[in-house]
């Protein structure tokens, strides 16, 4: 616990030391957050970021939904067939293939996906984020579908056996 506050201390005083050691003018780029982009190969990986980051805020909700739906999932196996309904047994059944799905192309896109590539060919660089821009909007999109299908299956008056 010493060694922990020890080294937060460190690293507030370090930080301090850079700000303070900053020019005014850096420190007001900083305070307003990421530079605009300048060019088009900029504003293309601003793009897939700014994709990259709307689908990883709903990554938390998205596998709280898969971790729902197989529970309800098992929960209803255990009951008898003639007490399951089967409609919603299917929507369960359905909405687990497209969480999981969405949880999978988000995972394989992030591995996929390199920062860097072709930095030293602009004219590459940029058809390679533009076909990421458009992955990446394909990926956010089943995402963004997954939990809304979530929403109408799961919710409490969903709830049926």
């Amino acid at each position: 616990m010493l060694r922990l506050m020890i080294a937060l201390v460190s690293l507030s005083l370090f930080m301090a030391a850079c700000n303070n050691g900053a020019s005014s003018g850096e420190a007001a780029e900083h305070k307003s957050g990421p530079p605009a982009p300048k060019t088009k190969e900029d504003s293309l990986f601003h793009e897939v970021m700014e994709g990259h980051d709307a689908g990883m805020a709903k990554v938390g909700k998205l596998r709280g939904n898969i971790k729902e739906t197989e529970r309800r999932l098992d929960s209803l196996g255990k009951l008898p067939a003639k007490q399951v309904n089967v409609a919603y047994k299917q929507s369960l059944t359905s909405l687990q293939a497209a969480l999981n799905k969405a949880n999978t192309e988000m995972n394989n896109w992030m591995g996929a996906f390199k920062v860097d590539t072709l930095t030293n060919n602009k004219q590459l660089r940029i058809k390679y984020l533009e076909e990421e821009k458009a992955k990446v909007a394909v990926v956010k999109e089943l995402i963004y579908s997954s939990l809304n299908q979530a929403d109408s299956v799961l919710r409490p008056s969903a709830n049926r056996q």
